[in-house]
């Protein structure tokens, strides 16, 4: 008797990214945050991204969305970037932080995001100037990962204020300013599925007379 293997290669599918029941796909990327500190009442924000490795923003063909998320429908979107606080920032009794965005590309557009695992709470606002929005946004300073998207691909960047201000969103001169850009690429993006492939190894036995 003699044994001989054979070996078959076996395709399997895994989706490529996990989304609620009518909701934008999340998790889909490592959250990567834009840090916000306060130093003798100076503010500062750094980001570990540059224009030399952007966030990509991918679009998934064929999906649409619930209620306000709808606005990301055929759109090249990403939920990142997470705004967050680097320590204690304290900005005064009645007043709060606020993100103004300073510059921005064409076709770059912005909603109201939250907690990656609370999107159906999510308000999907069009913020920062988007769809004729406040230029600036008054942050809670809670962990907020906002929805940044745009309709064709190519290269985009937004750069933000970050101050402290009244609940008019007026600035108070005794707080120094920040400022951080972040940087955008939509890219062409799987249908959905991935292929992920794996040798199996069938023995098979075969007689000999």
């Amino acid at each position: 008797m003699k044994l001989s293997t054979t070996i078959v290669s076996v395709t399997l599918t895994t989706t490529a990214a996990i989304s609620l029941a009518g909701m934008p796909n999340a998790h889909t990327w490592p959250m990567e945050h834009i840090m916000v500190s306060m130093d003798n009442n100076q503010l500062h924000a750094h980001v570990n991204t540059n224009a030399a490795n952007p966030i990509e923003m991918l679009r998934f063909a064929g999906e649409t969305y619930d209620g306000n998320a709808s606005a990301l429908d055929d759109q090249y979107y990403s939920d990142q970037y997470g705004w967050v606080l680097d320590g204690i920032v304290d900005p005064g009794f009645g007043n709060s932080i606020w993100i103004e965005t300073t510059s921005q590309s064409t076709g770059l557009s912005t909603y109201e995001g939250g907690r990656r695992m609370m999107i159906p709470m999510q308000t999907f606002d069009p913020i920062f100037a988007t769809a004729g929005s406040d230029m600036n946004w008054q942050w809670n300073g809670m962990m907020t990962h906002n929805w940044y998207a745009a309709a064709d691909l190519g290269d985009f960047e937004a750069t933000y204020r970050i101050y402290i201000g009244d609940s008019n969103g007026d600035a108070i001169t005794s707080f120094g300013e920040a400022t951080v850009t972040l940087n955008f690429r939509s890219v062409p993006s799987p249908s959905g599925l991935a292929l992920l492939s794996m040798g199996t190894f069938i023995a098979t036995r075969r007689k000999r007379a």
